[in-house]
Parts: C-alpha cells; sequence; structure tokens
C-alpha cells in the first residue's frame, strides 16, 4: 500500500468521523438546511456538466470555423446591381418637387396634465 492510499483512507475516516459528531449536535432544522443546500448543489451538477459540454462544442466548433477561414482563399463580398425602373406616378399637386401646402386651419394649444398629484407639477412663478 503506497502512502498516498493511506492518507486518503485517514482523510475519508476523519471526515465520515467528524460529521457524525456534527451531526449529532445539530438540531433537526439545522439538518434539515445542511441536506436541503447538499440536494441542491448535487442537483445543480448535472445542469453544469451539460452546459460545460455545450460551450465547449460551441468553442472548438468556432475556433474550427475561424481556422479555416483563415486558410480559405479571400473573397470578395457580394456585388449587389439594382437597375431603376420606371418613375413612380406622381398626384396632380406634388408635380413640380413642391411638397403640398400645408393645412391653413389654426393653431389649438394642447393642454397637459402631470398623473401623479401635485407635487409632481412645476411650480407656479
Amino acid at each position: 500500500m503506497r502512502i498516498r492510499h493511506v492518507v486518503t483512507a485517514f482523510g475519508l475516516v476523519f471526515a465520515v468521523t467528524l460529521a457524525i459528531i456534527v451531526a449529532k449536535q445539530m438540531t433537526t432544522e439545522a439538518m434539515a438546511v445542511v441536506i436541503g443546500v447538499v440536494c441542491g448543489v448535487l442537483a445543480g451538477i448535472p445542469t453544469s456538466v451539460l452546459m460545460l459540454v455545450a460551450l465547449s462544442r460551441r468553442d472548438s466548433l468556432r475556433a474550427r470555423e475561424e481556422a479555416a477561414a483563415r486558410h480559405a482563399p479571400a473573397s470578395y463580398p457580394p456585388v449587389v446591381v439594382i437597375q431603376g425602373g420606371a418613375q413612380q406616378p406622381q398626384f396632380p399637386a406634388m408635380q413640380g418637387g413642391y411638397w403640398p401646402a400645408p393645412n391653413a386651419a389654426p393653431l389649438v394649444s394642447r393642454q397637459f396634465h402631470v398623473v401623479g398629484g401635485e407635487e409632481l407639477a412645476w411650480p407656479d412663478s
């Protein structure tokens, strides 16, 4: 038996003994909290492993794509040519390049009410 096995066995026995001594001193509520924390941590381990696998696959795929892009010959971006069509018909009032005349109706002043009470309104001076 190697020294590593002896130290590991001694550490395991020490940890179990310490856990038993501490567990006997704890109240029922404290033990429930400890068990809940341990179960919560154990429930999070599979999710963490799945995320680690998914992220490592994504990173390796991205690294392969970047390596392939570095070794690929340089290409020019695509050129898009749009040919002009016939002129759009204009309304008779808009011919000559002028906008229609603005409405000559009088401007009506608008009133605003602040929601939330008097403390939000501007002070009258």
